[in-house]
């Protein structure tokens, strides 16, 4: 089969604008790939460093019964309970 009736003239006038519409379209793509590629492959002077060391914080409560201080020894020391706050209970109200 042949085509019908082909006037080349007319073609490229037609395909003129969709033609320059992809062409742009593949620059612009090329572009932004470029420009992400240097961008993953030089990296920011942020990333090129180490992380800094992580500090762990060491204060806190103190396990039950351990007290620590600048003449610690090592040796756990036993805290004595406030004998103020050992009081009774107060009775329940209503009796």
């Amino acid at each position: 089969m042949t085509p019908p009736d082909t006037n080349l003239k007319k073609q490229k006038k037609r395909h003129k604008g969709p033609l320059i519409g992809m062409a742009l379209g593949v620059t612009v793509a090329v572009l932004l790939l470029g420009w992400f590629i240097s961008r993953t492959m030089m990296g920011t002077p942020e990333t090129d460093q180490a992380p800094p060391e992580q500090v762990i914080d060491s204060t806190g409560i103190p396990a039950e019964g351990a007290v620590s201080g600048p003449d610690d020894t090592g040796a756990p020391q036993v805290e004595e309970p406030d004998p103020a706050l050992e009081e009774d209970p107060v009775p329940p109200a209503g009796d």
